[in-house]
């Protein structure tokens, strides 16, 4: 059976439940948290409702040091950090995930379990609470949920903002071992440790994309060098190409193409021919001189 807001109010009023607690995110059947903590992949605490102060003024001294050792422009110190210094809020980019950690521990009894997901507000937004969980009896500590988001807009996050809701179901049957959970600091350290396991992004899709545009900058560099080469070779071959010709062809008489060999074959063709005339011209002469030799009246003495 699922609890109702007068058994919720109850058991908080009671000292269990739910620390923290705020009336206004109580519903009929359910507890809207509120985010106490935003930690990045690679585990840097963005903020902390419980520390906000320390927070903001690690990010800003963070925010100076790119200042100072980097040459980025003021204005672009926020989109560097990721995070508004002036107004408190961080900016979840499309395709990049944060760790959320909720404002409120919650302190189960045995006889009760629980459930949580994203708020629908939320979800149409286009954020996906991808570790919607249970809770078991016994549990005690605060609650955990990794964000993603799926839209195509930058969604802000504020300290407080609601993230996600909160069912309590009795639990029948008895209930023999009770969950013990690191609360407090130690839950936030184990966080931070298991957000350095995160990309930046879902499915690491900025890293695809930075190896992408270098593979892209490498070809077109190497199709310039390639190109700058072949045309240096062209342009070294049409300065030198004349000279060649002279030399081989006249010097050394090496037919550099198909034409040139047909041209030297006309011309022995032209040479033999001009021989073969010759001796035509030297038979005729010969048969010429022979008939006159026969004509001549021969000088025969009585």
């Amino acid at each position: 059976m699922m609890l109702g807001n007068e058994q919720i109010r109850h058991l908080v009023n009671s000292g269990q439940l739910i620390s923290d607690f705020d009336e206004q995110c109580l519903r009929h059947c359910s507890y809207r948290l509120r985010v106490g903590k935003l930690i990045k992949p690679g585990g840097t605490i963005i903020f902390d409702s419980n520390n906000a102060e320390q927070v903001k003024l690690n990010l800003f001294q963070k925010g100076m040091r790119y200042l100072r050792d980097k040459t980025f422009p003021e204005d672009a110190l926020q989109r560097r950090l990721g995070f508004d210094l002036v107004n408190y809020q961080f900016e979840l980019k499309p395709n990049e995930l944060v760790i959320f950690q909720t404002r409120e521990q919650i302190k189960m009894p045995m006889s009760l379990s629980a459930s949580y997901s994203a708020l629908d507000s939320i979800a149409k937004e286009g954020l996906l609470l991808i570790n919607a969980s249970m809770v078991e009896p016994g549990y005690e500590g605060f609650l955990s949920g990794v964000l993603l988001n799926f839209s195509s807009y930058t969604f802000q996050i504020k300290p407080g903002l609601e993230i996600a809701k909160i069912n309590f179901y009795e639990v029948k049957g008895d209930v023999t071992h009770k969950l013990t959970e690191s609360v407090g600091t130690e839950y936030s350290k184990v966080l931070q440790e298991k957000a350095k396991r995160y990309t930046q992004t879902f499915l690491d899709v900025e890293r695809l994309k930075n190896d992408v545009i270098k593979q892209s900058v490498r070809k077109v560099k190497g199709g310039f060098l390639f190109g700058g080469v072949v045309l240096a070779i062209l342009l070294a071959f049409s300065t030198i190409e004349p000279v060649l010709y002279n030399w081989i062809w006249h010097d050394t008489w090496v037919p550099l193409s198909l034409s040139q060999q047909e041209f030297e074959r006309s011309l022995k063709l032209e040479k033999q021919n001009s021989a073969i005339d010759s001796i035509s011209k030297r038979i005729d002469s010969l048969q010429s001189e022979i008939r006159r030799q026969y004509e001549k009246p021969a000088n025969i003495k009585p």
